[in-house]
């Protein structure tokens, strides 16, 4: 069985399976090519980002949970628009940096 199979469980168990495996360096949701795009235009992408954008970026993520399954939620980022797509890979490693932050043990 693929280790990637397909999610059909609650969105927050979703979230949290993603967010998992990013952390372990699994990004199953984006290609090395998208994420290497949305890095080169970080600057660019943060720089643009107005309520109109961010609206976007919900929408999408809300219609990527109500996709059933892995291979039409990877489609569907495919086909956003690339501003938007690298936005989203942008606020996803965000998401992972901060986990990873909060793990770290801190000295007394």
């Amino acid at each position: 069985m693929n280790r990637f199979s397909d999610i059909t469980e609650k969105p927050s168990n979703f979230l949290d399976y993603i967010i998992n495996q990013g952390l372990k360096g699994y990004h199953i949701l984006f290609d090395n090519d998208q994420i290497r795009r949305a890095f080169e235009k970080k600057d660019k992408e943060f720089a643009r980002m107005s309520t109109n954008k961010i609206q976007e970026v919900r929408n999408a993520l809300q219609e990527i949970l109500t996709r059933p399954n892995m291979e039409e939620k990877k489609e569907f980022i495919a086909q956003l628009p690339e501003d938007t797509r690298h936005v989203l890979i942008l606020l996803y490693f965000q998401i992972l940096e901060k986990n990873l932050l909060s793990q770290k043990a801190r000295p007394h």
